[in-house]
């Protein structure tokens, strides 16, 4: 694909000559017109076109791509339409499909799409981009190469200009300190490539200059699982440095940007991280590489103009993270993403319609004030007016009362069961956590799972289920003390919330509630019966525990416990 920005110029009002002149005029203009229709491939031919090769997909599969494409074009807008040249761009892929499938065929295609094409410069932006134009030398022979952000292969190209970034962790690290003086632990998080080992191997340079102030840790040989449940081990002296790495999980390998939602929505503690494109909400951000610097330096190359001046790495921070965790002393000039609206941005209009009411009422005033003649049965109106708006107020805000409690109960209950859903579970979890850590009471959970579930909805219908999962939450609810909560969690899971209840004395708890289940009936469509058998997870909190984190152990013991044959009750 390629584009070309331009810009309209701005019209010159029409000039009024003498009528010789006017005459004079009209054929110089009909001579350059003449001379433009004689010689259009010379003026063509003066046109710059350029090539740039993306290692990453569309920006819409890509935060970093998309960061790198706003910073290039936003400094083409800045140049106006000076030596704007012909921009061609072609994306790799790679993130989506793999280096190896991103490069296969690509010089052939390549080289058939561009064969009338002759082109002033080619940029390869990434080390997929730049490793596949180095291997093809042969390609837009006559073209100045540009290999952009490259650094971290250790390979250097030796047929054009190399503009490396290297990370410079001893920022990254030292940004920790400054603005969490806190901790003591620093938690590297990343995988065993070859890429990331070198990064690492920067980390422990720079964790010479802060001996003394940081211990560091570095998990590069586990799964998601793994990471996850240390997660839940980290103490408020910790924090993390989340490096551009895939980690491995159930579904296959996590890409770098979903692994950076998934540490940051587990960790309890401050993640820090070394690329603009993982800051995300729930990440703090740091001393990152900037996507949309290296799109500002393409775009000097693509106009011929020096890169020197630009910053290809800065302080980021994500603002709500940073509230979140009362990160302090934040560098000067450092960016703010997801900052909160000022007062004046979020309620501008409500201010300005609050001071046009006031100079209303004041001239309103100085009006009664004159016509005093006026003033009783003016007052009486208005007193009568006012009876009536306070009377219609409180019956909308009945109304509104009503109509919100229904609200909340339809947001916080299952239709199907009655019993409440995973965001009112999610929420009551969170408030009895706060609780126990106030005043030192236990918390327990039990995940419930109905056995076999699919085999009931294949035999006997849709219904028989529904019927089966109805039963069960009814007798959830119906056998649990006051205190506790059931919920359905989702499909034919549920979760019991047991405050103030030791993780024995729940298991108890989750025993007589298999036996109960296990006495259940179900009526078939067929006439027959159905036996229905629970299988149960039991976990209780431990200091630092998120719902998340509790709910995540109570999964894996109920995992183990269909394991284990099902019918049975596993404590985490």
């Amino acid at each position: 694909m390629h584009c070309k920005l331009s810009f309209a110029p701005r019209r010159a009002p029409p000039f009024q000559l003498p009528s010789p002149l006017s005459r004079l005029v009209a054929g110089c203009w009909l001579a350059l017109a003449l001379a433009l229709a004689l010689f259009p491939a010379q003026a063509a031919g003066a046109e710059r076109r350029v090539l740039v090769l993306y290692s990453l997909g569309p920006d819409a599969m890509s935060n970093w791509q998309r960061l790198l494409h706003d910073g290039m074009v936003d400094e083409l807008a800045r140049r106006g339409t000076a030596a704007m040249p012909v921009i061609h761009e072609e994306r790799l892929d790679a993130n989506r499909v793999g280096a190896v499938a991103a490069t296969a065929g690509m010089a052939p295609h390549l080289r058939s799409k561009y064969a009338r094409v002759r082109f002033d410069v080619v940029v390869a932006e990434g080390q997929v981009a730049a490793l596949f134009l180095g291997a093809h030398p042969e390609l837009f022979p006559g073209a100045a190469r540009f290999y952009v952000n490259y650094g971290h292969t250790g390979w250097q190209p030796a047929d054009g200009t190399p503009v490396a970034v290297h990370p410079d962790f001893d920022r990254a690290v030292g940004i920790v300190t400054r603005t969490a003086p806190q901790v003591r632990r620093l938690v590297v998080v990343g995988d065993s490539s070859a890429r990331v080992q070198r990064w690492i191997a920067a980390i422990r340079g720079a964790a010479a200059r802060h001996a003394g102030r940081l211990a560091f840790e570095y998990w590069t040989d586990q799964d998601f699982d793994q990471v996850a449940r240390k997660l839940a081990t980290l103490d408020r002296d910790s924090a993390l440095l989340l490096l551009a790495a895939g980690l491995n999980d159930k579904g296959g390998k996590l890409d770098p940007h979903e692994l950076a939602h998934r540490i940051a929505a587990a960790s309890p503690v401050p993640v820090y991280t070394h690329l603009d494109s993982l800051v995300l909400p729930g990440m703090v951000g740091g001393y990152v590489v900037s996507g949309e610097g290296i799109g500002r330096v393409i775009a000097r190359i693509l106009l011929g103009g020096r890169t020197d001046d630009i910053p290809l790495q800065r302080y980021v921070f994500d603002a709500p993270t940073v509230e979140r965790y009362g990160l302090r002393d934040l560098p000067p000039g450092a960016k703010l993403l997801n900052r909160p609206d000022s007062v004046w941005e979020r309620y501008r209009w409500q201010i300005v319609s609050g001071l046009t009411l006031i100079v209303l009422q004041g001239v309103l005033i100085s009006a009664l004030v004159v016509a005093l003649r006026e003033r009783r049965r003016t007052l009486a109106a208005l007193n009568d007016e006012r009876d009536h708006l306070e009377e219609r107020v409180q019956r909308r805000t009945l109304e509104l009362r009503t109509a919100n409690s229904m609200l909340e109960q339809l947001a916080t209950t299952d239709p199907l069961t009655g019993i409440a859903n995973r965001r009112k579970m999610t929420e009551q979890i969170e408030a009895e956590l706060e609780r126990g850590r106030r005043f030192g009471h236990p918390v327990s959970v039990l995940m419930v799972d109905i056995d076999f579930f699919k085999r009931i909805n294949d035999s006997f219908g849709h219904d028989t289920g529904d019927r089966a999962i109805v039963a069960v939450a009814t007798l959830l609810a119906a056998a649990l003390r006051t205190i506790d909560t059931a919920a359905r969690f989702g499909g034919e899971e549920f979760v019991v919330l047991m405050p103030e209840t030791e993780e024995a004395v729940a298991a108890v708890a989750a025993e007589r509630l298999r036996a109960a289940v296990a006495a259940l009936r179900i009526d078939a469509d067929d006439g027959g019966e159905v036996t229905l058998t629970i299988s149960i997870g039991v976990a209780s909190a431990v200091t630092g525990d998120t719902p998340s984190t509790l709910l995540m152990r109570a999964d894996q013991a109920l995992y183990r416990a269909k394991q284990d044959g099902r019918n049975r009750v596993v404590r985490f």
